[in-house]
């Protein structure tokens, strides 16, 4: 075989190192800016043609590949690697300072990341933001991972009848739905998105009361954006707030009002839907309606 067919096996791996790290700069970017999980599944949320488990599977897998080709570069240059070292050892470590400077520089930056010191923190802040933007009362799901949930688990969750969320999807045309099958299930056998399976389980005449479920990202949301999620107007859930002894805008950070009175997020967003945790429909609310006793919050729970 000639020089110029034979196979090189070191410059493959080379021009491999650098796909794998262009892949790992995208697909990091991608993540950093995609919704949560909870959004993306119920939405089927795609970019550049890609969901975000698609994007997290490139991430995870082409990171796995890249220190596979990392340590054939390292073997293939495994001589000149030794050679190198050698000489420098030989000749003495020049550029102590640097090597120092590097070092120092290489342990506060894992530890000002590990503490969220700013302005690394700031990064991470800015993330968050990004991802809870994405969030509004039609991208979330009624309650989290929704998508997993039977249609008879599901029906019971958001207060409707079995037979009545069946004889909707059959209305709107939805084949095979079964009380057994997953949202996720007849989504994927009727081409639509465990969103608008969910839309067409929906009674016509009444929005379903959906009860306050435990997780569902509340740290990530403001005090608007929960009200619009439980269709609670803004002045009810801000007096709710208030009489609990309270301050907050619309504007305000769940996690906040939590973390400066010692309670979850869950328990500052119950405050604002209402004693019981169920959501009136828009017609039935009543400003002020479903205060707790004495501002006390409905209960603990923890935010996933």
């Amino acid at each position: 075989m000639s020089a110029s067919t034979k196979f090189h096996w070191k410059v493959f791996v080379s021009f491999y190192v650098v796909f794998s790290f262009l892949a790992l700069a995208v697909s990091g970017i991608v993540l950093y800016v995609a919704p949560p999980g909870r959004i993306a599944n119920w939405s089927v949320w795609q970019l550049l043609l890609l969901s975000k488990a698609q994007w997290q599977a490139v991430h995870t897998i082409v990171a796995l590949m890249f220190l596979v080709a990392a340590s054939f570069h390292i073997y293939f240059n495994w001589k000149v690697l030794v050679a190198y070292l050698k000489s420098k050892l030989q000749s003495g470590i020049r550029m102590k300072r640097e090597l120092a400077a590097a070092s120092l520089a290489g342990a506060v930056i894992l530890a000002v990341s590990i503490t969220g010191v700013p302005p690394f923190g700031t990064v991470m802040d800015v993330g968050e933001e990004i991802k809870n933007s994405w969030s509004t009362t039609s991208s979330e799901p009624p309650v989290p991972h929704a998508e997993l949930m039977t249609v008879a688990k599901l029906s019971e969750t958001v207060k409707i009848p079995t037979e009545k969320a069946l004889a909707n999807l059959e209305k709107q045309g939805v084949r095979a739905a079964q009380p057994t099958m997953t949202v996720q299930q007849i989504a994927d056998e009727n081409k639509l998105t465990p969103q608008q399976v969910y839309q067409k389980i929906q009674s016509d005449d009444a929005k379903p009361k959906v009860s306050l479920a435990e997780g569902g990202g509340w740290g990530r949301m403001n005090v608007q954006q929960v009200c619009e999620r439980f269709s609670v107007p803004l002045d009810a859930g801000v007096a709710r707030l208030q009489a609990a002894g309270i301050e907050a805008t619309a504007s305000t950070a769940i996690r906040e009002l939590a973390t400066a009175r010692g309670k979850t997020p869950i328990d500052i967003a119950k405050l604002i839907v209402g004693e019981d945790g169920t959501v009136p429909s828009p017609g039935d609310h009543k400003p002020g309606a479903g205060r707790a006793p004495g501002g006390a919050g409905p209960g603990r729970g923890e935010d996933r």
